[in-house]
């Protein structure tokens, strides 16, 4: 389970590359988080030590590759019948 520090940087980078094609700069990050740089990069090297991304080059946040953009432990509940239900409603 990832400490919310991690949980909202993954999705902070998840959301980010899905939206705008792209990962976004340290300074976006800090605009988002809310934090300090230095708590970003110890955030990120968690991610990386957690195998969530892969940052070879640590010079800027574009390096970073997404492996997996979301948290491993959380559980997703979808009450039986729910799609089809959607599907012959709405």
């Amino acid at each position: 389970m990832l400490a919310d520090r991690e949980r909202k940087l993954l999705r902070i980078l998840y959301n980010y590359s899905a939206g705008r094609r792209r990962l976004p700069t340290m300074k976006e990050l800090e605009i988002k988080m809310g934090r300090s740089v230095t708590d970003i990069k110890a955030g990120l090297l968690a991610l990386e030590k957690d195998n969530y991304i892969l940052w070879d080059n640590k010079s800027d946040t574009r390096h970073i590759v997404i492996i997996e953009g979301w948290d491993r432990d959380q559980k997703i509940i979808t009450p039986p019948g729910a799609a089809n239900r959607y599907y012959t409603e709405y």
